[in-house]
């Protein structure tokens, strides 16, 4: 390196080297603050905040969502419930007398509450539908397990978590209950859907019942209102 005589670098030299300093300090800043607001542009774009440039969102926007899907997931990672938590509704969709009973003398042995039995009012050709509402998904993951056949998982906009089993003629057929040892109703597995299943929150819900029985489990009963008598005849 080229010196003057009182030992000094040559005062060009560090003059450019200065200004090439600045110049990279400048460019990166620029750079920097240019993605931190493209970032920013692109956060936004993805929570669907800012309208992107491209025509198909990456997201949803909340009450676009279809689907043919009408299975409700079960809570993640939720082992089953206690049986005396889990309130049960048996109804009878066959021309088969007494079916409703056989089904409620087993789950109140497995400790379940079985709060009425009575018929459906119509005939279902299939095996097991469960009705629940948002609030008694778990129980009716929970209640499903005990049956050894296809159950159909139905929500509907009931209030609390009172279950409703629809026997049919498939289940009067040739349906049986799981034996209290079968792995199936281990109760330290989780709880899991058999098919393609979506959040209770996006699925959309079948009208419930006009009347319900009295859940004793749920905490307010006060807009609950009793059903007819169970019919004596044919549940």
């Amino acid at each position: 390196m080229t010196e003057r005589s009182n030992g000094r670098p040559d005062a060009r030299r560090a003059q450019v080297r200065r200004h090439r300093r600045e110049r990279q300090i400048i460019v990166f800043g620029v750079l920097i603050i240019v993605l931190a607001f493209t970032s920013l542009y692109f956060a936004g774009v993805y929570k669907g905040d800012v309208e992107g440039p491209f025509s198909q969102p990456f997201v949803t926007p909340e009450g676009a969502f279809e689907s043919d899907i009408t299975l409700v997931c079960p809570p993640p990672d939720t082992s089953p419930m206690a049986h005396k938590n889990v309130g049960v509704r048996i109804l009878n969709g066959t021309e088969v007398q007494g079916l409703a009973g056989s089904v409620s003398s087993v789950l109140e042995e497995r400790n379940y509450l079985v709060v009425s039995t009575t018929n459906w009012g119509r005939t279902y050709g299939d095996s097991v539908r469960i009705y629940f509402g948002e609030d008694g998904v778990r129980q009716a993951y929970t209640v499903a397990r005990n049956f050894d056949a296809e159950v159909d998982l139905v929500l509907d906009n009931r209030e609390g978590t009172l279950v409703d089993i629809v026997l049919g003629e498939e289940y009067a057929a040739s349906g049986s209950m799981r034996s209290e040892l079968d792995p199936e109703l281990d109760n330290d597995s989780f709880l899991a859907a058999n098919a393609e299943c979506l959040p209770v929150s996006v699925v959309e819900p079948e009208p419930a019942p006009r009347t319900l029985p009295v859940n004793p489990l749920d905490a307010d009963e006060s807009d609950a209102s009793a059903s007819p008598e169970p019919s004596a005849s044919q549940s």
